[in-house]
This record gives structure tokens, sequence and C-alpha cells, in this order.
């Protein structure tokens, strides 16, 4: 089974669409965005979420002493890397007991040794569907992103194979998330090896 991340949470009742919903991981956007939230926001909303979904932060070059108290205070389990490849800092948060997720785009090389490696379009959460077929499989298990949406994730899957899907703009209305696609969204990915095989 796919698993699914929905990324850019930022309310209450996106929490509660999640909750819904039963993805594996949901994101919080710490780097410069209209999604982005504060520690403070972070930890209510992962006060109000199902312990089973675990969290991912997402971050743009961010330093140790940035990440740190989030996963000291339980409000994230993973760590997402956008920008440059650090496998210094890679190291120290992977020493800290976090999971790491680098993104990169698929014209450039790993270059680190993450846990998971996520390709990505040039401007994370845009919408904007990037080239399946170029997506080369790596040692890491795999997260696809990228302007999916509940309509184009079973096909996504289907080329791609990936070990997870990740999902931002994709499963928002006029800006904001919206429940319905969520749910959407999880289920389709879930069962879409099922759909691919019938």
């Amino acid at each position: 089974m796919t698993k699914v991340k929905i990324c850019g949470l930022r309310t209450n009742a996106d929490v509660v669409a999640v909750n819904e919903a039963k993805p594996e991981l949901a994101g919080f956007v710490f780097a410069p965005s209209k999604r982005q939230i504060t520690a403070k926001q972070a930890l209510f909303l992962r006060q109000n979420m199902n312990e089973d979904i675990q969290t991912v932060g997402v971050f743009v070059n961010p330093t140790l002493e940035q990440v740190l108290p989030l996963l000291k205070s339980d409000i994230i389990q993973l760590v997402q890397l956008h920008g440059q490849q650090n496998q210094m800092l890679i190291t120290k948060l992977q020493q800290a007991g976090a999971k790491v997720i680098q993104t990169i785009q698929t014209d450039a090389k790993l270059v680190t040794k993450p846990d998971y490696v996520m390709y990505d379009g040039r401007k994370p959460g845009s919408g904007n569907v990037i080239d399946w077929q170029r997506i080369n499989q790596l040692e890491q298990p795999l997260f696809l992103a990228g302007g999916l949406t509940p309509a184009n994730v079973v096909q996504a899957i289907a080329i791609v194979k990936p070990d997870f899907v990740d999902v931002s703009s994709g499963v928002e209305t006029d800006g904001h998330k919206d429940a319905t696609k969520i749910i959407q969204f999880t289920r389709r990915a879930h069962y879409a090896r099922n759909e691919i095989r019938n």
C-alpha cells in the first residue's frame, strides 16, 4: 500500500479532516510560505491529531537549533529538508532520533544519506506536476510530490511506484484545505494498487 502525507496543515479543521482520512503522515511548514505556522500553532495541532499519524516538519536550509526543539517536544517526528543538501545536519538530526526526508528535483543527484528521498518541483506547494518518467529509483524509500491531486494520484502511483505520496495544494479549494479532497486523495492512494490491477 502506498502511504500518504498531507502537508501544510494550518487549522484545527485541517486536523479534523486528517484524523478522519487517516494518512500516515501530516506536514507542518516552518519555512517561509503562505502555509507557514509557528511552533506554538504546531503544538496545538499536534495535540489534537490522532496519535497514529506522525508529523513532519518542513524546512528550507534550517539550522540545527531551529529543528531540535520541535523534535524534543515531540511536535514533529520527521524532518523534511529543502534547499542545499547538508550531510552534517542530516547526521545530527538522525542522531537526535529523527527520520530525515531530503527533497530533490528530478534532474538533481542525491549526494547525502537521508532516510527518505522526496522528488518535488522547483516551487514546492505550487501544484505543478513534475515529470514522473524522469524519476530515478534510489536505495532510500521514495516520496512523490509535485502537483498530485485526487484525480491523478492513481496514475502517478502506477508510473512511479513510490512508497509515499505527498500533497498540499492538490487537496485545497480556494487556498484552504478541503476535507472531501483530503479523504478522496488518501483513500485513492491507499487503494491505488488494487485499482491498477483491476
